[in-house]
């Protein structure tokens, strides 16, 4: 694993906005997926010349066990649930051939990766459907290195719910900057099993209002203050009028897993004392935020959707929307057994749950967990500064403002600019432009929007100016006239998705293309 020293220590949450108020190779196969410890790829992932990697993938119809008692007719890559960790090295050249076992179509987008456009894996767009019974051959270099995944891109919706999802980790070239001892990857997803309590939604959203940036909510929330503003919370982004705006045939989500498994079926994960620890956490879920905390431990983020910070920012806990992926590090400092889980109310009751436990320890009884945000210190966009690593612009600079509306009276009718995708006109560039994006919600959910293709730069949240620009591919958009501002260099030519990565309203209607030539 990389031993490069950190560039400094990391500041905490409160030392962040103090100071901007004024002015190996991570080599680690120890890694968790479908409830079970999985090594690198496997002699069969392995075979082919030098010059290039074979993987195969197959998908197929599973009877998947959620929990003791709890099973679920799902679907599966290599029939496990997340699929299997994919390990690449940055720029290293590979050949998947994803065999379609189901009984429907289905294809694999490259989530963050840059992959030459038609393989990035949308029906219609950049490819045919692959048919039951068919094979198709995706081939790409894996760049850029970071936290990726893989998942379907075949009726997002249902597909998606049914556990087609992986992760995908491209080790990059260059050691670590942020040394690690032990390494877990933790894939975070809602089912519906028609079997359990429903969680209250996720629909207001975190890129800034709950830590303090701004947005309707977040300034109700901070003038009522107390009990009044939770109850204007319930009522408006966690149940009541929120899910009056959009419910449609929304499936009610009862379940949440981490690799699949939900508590007490999670696996534990094993530290030492004196270790530092890298989780590479990935929200693969359809409609939830997870806001992951592990009890008695600080957590300091390095990278977001994989991209690496200039230096870590500690926090208590890590707001993830859907698509997002945060790579974080702990000190393992206090012996004992401790739950790291999702602090929003439900969740942890529902199974987002899993054991963190010392070596000589496994004998010590953890606190349960406590819900709740109160008096946490939460990440957020305009904490972070991401190194320089995306590509500059050469060409125009062109602007872009997209209004996200819809799921007004029950409907699941989402746009952008009032038209439903295929109707959204989409964002025509050449390459090397510059292109600016605005963002404004006005409607009563958040959105995750995804970039298919390159990643960008979030220059605001809310009105306020980040003091440092973060690198993603995906940044959610608070309800209730929340804003955010990104810009991105159009490098990867193509017809490329750009859409709200909550699958009901995405086929509602939310999907607009950037098109590079």
């Amino acid at each position: 694993m990389g031993t490069t020293e950190v560039n400094g220590p990391p500041l905490t949450r409160r030392e962040f906005l103090r100071v901007s108020g004024q002015a190996g190779l991570g080599a680690v196969t120890l890694t968790v997926a479908g409830g079970a410890f999985l090594p690198g790829p496997s002699g069969a992932q392995r075979r082919g010349s030098a010059a290039i990697r074979e993987i195969h993938i197959e998908t197929r119809e599973v009877n998947w066990e959620l929990a003791p008692g709890k099973r679920i007719k799902a679907m599966a890559y290599n029939g496990q649930i997340p699929g299997p960790e994919l390990r690449l090295k940055e720029g290293e050249r590979v050949r998947i051939s994803l065999k379609n076992s189901l009984s429907e179509p289905t294809t694999i987008h490259w989530h963050g990766v840059d992959v030459p456009n038609s393989m990035d894996g949308v029906p219609g767009i950049t490819q045919k459907p692959v048919q039951p019974g068919e094979t198709f051959i995706y081939e790409f270099e894996a760049r850029p290195a970071g936290t990726r995944w893989y998942h379907t891109h075949f009726q997002g919706h249902r597909q998606l719910d049914l556990g087609l999802y992986a992760p995908l980790i491209i080790e990059p070239g260059e050691p670590d900057p942020f040394p690690f001892d032990r390494e877990y990857t933790l894939v975070m997803d809602d089912w519906a099993t028609g079997t359990g309590t429903t969680v209250a939604r996720t629909t207001e959203g975190t890129a800034g209002s709950r830590a303090g940036m701004g947005g309707m909510m977040g300034m109700m929330r901070g003038m009522m203050g107390g009990s009044m503003g939770r109850m204007m919370e319930g009522m408006m982004g966690r149940g009541g009028m929120g899910t009056m705006m959009g419910d449609g045939q929304r499936s009610a989500y009862d379940t949440m897993t981490i690799n699949g498994k939900a508590y007490p079926a999670t696996k534990s994960l094993k530290v030492r004392k004196g270790e530092r620890v890298r989780l590479r956490l990935i929200n693969a879920s359809a409609d939830h935020t997870h806001v992951i905390r592990l009890a008695g431990h600080r957590l300091q983020v390095t990278h977001t959707d994989g991209n690496p910070l200039v230096q870590p920012l500690e926090v208590d806990a890590v707001p993830i929307v859907p698509s997002e992926r945060y790579d974080v590090l702990f000190a393992a400092d206090r012996p004992g057994a401790w739950f790291l889980y999702c602090v929003e109310p439900g969740h942890a009751a529902a199974g987002e749950q899993v054991l963190v436990v010392y070596e000589g320890r496994e004998d010590a009884k953890p606190e349960a967990p406590v819900e709740g945000m109160a008096g946490l210190d939460l990440w957020h966009y305009s904490l972070g500064r991401s190194r320089d690593i995306l590509p500059a612009a050469s060409g125009q600079e062109r602007a872009y403002y997209l209004v996200l509306s819809g799921g007004m009276m029950g409907s699941d009718v989402w746009t952008i600019n009032g038209k439903q995708y295929p109707r959204t006109d989409p964002l025509r560039l050449r390459k090397g432009d510059l292109a600016r994006v605005r963002f404004e919600n006005h409607s009563m959910e958040a959105h995750p929007m995804h970039l298919h293709g390159q990643s960008f730069k979030i220059l605001e949240v809310n009105g306020q100016r980040l003091v440092a620009p973060i690198a993603k591919d995906s940044v959610d958009v608070e309800a209730h006239m929340g804003s955010v501002d990104i810009e991105f260099t159009a490098h990867n030519p193509g017809d490329w998705f750009f859409h709200c990565h909550k699958p009901m309203h995405m086929e509602g209607g939310m999907i607009t293309l950037a098109k590079i030539t």
